[in-house]
């Protein structure tokens, strides 16, 4: 499961330093925590929107809210695990990644996190009354 996501963060590994990358990997199953809190955050996002919340007006609107409320909940995982390393002293001056890195990773991981949201909105979807949000309809 650490190699399937250090995979798919492998593709947006150019937002972020390699030492933060070597770090996410060998020192701590770091793509593991992320990844994991990436699929669940998008699931529960995703199921409270089709099927607890699922709006009867202006579904895409609402559906991009959730989108972004997925996004924001993981751009805080992946600033939680980045910079508590740094706060704490952690590391050390050689290994040691910016901020910008931390702001990097974050990007990369609020990709995932929108991509998951849409591939969980497609697999969820087709039982809610709001099963043609995102997509109309063909």
């Amino acid at each position: 499961m650490e190699d399937f996501f250090s995979t798919i963060y492998y593709y947006t590994n150019g937002f972020y330093d390699v030492l933060l990358d070597n770090y996410l990997y060998e020192t701590i199953p770091g793509y593991l925590h992320i990844g994991i809190f990436l699929v669940v955050f998008s699931l529960i996002v995703c199921a409270v929107f089709y099927y607890g919340l699922a709006p009867v007006r202006r579904q895409t609107f609402w559906w991009l809210i959730y989108a972004g409320i997925n996004i924001v909940l993981n751009m805080g995982v992946a600033l939680y695990y980045t910079v508590t390393p740094l706060i704490n002293n952690e590391v050390s001056i050689d290994e040691e990644w910016t901020y910008l890195d931390c702001f990097g990773f974050c990007l990369a991981n609020s990709i995932w996190a929108f991509v998951f949201f849409v591939l969980m909105s497609l697999i969820i979807k087709w039982g809610s009354v709001a099963k043609y949000v995102p997509f109309q309809k063909f």
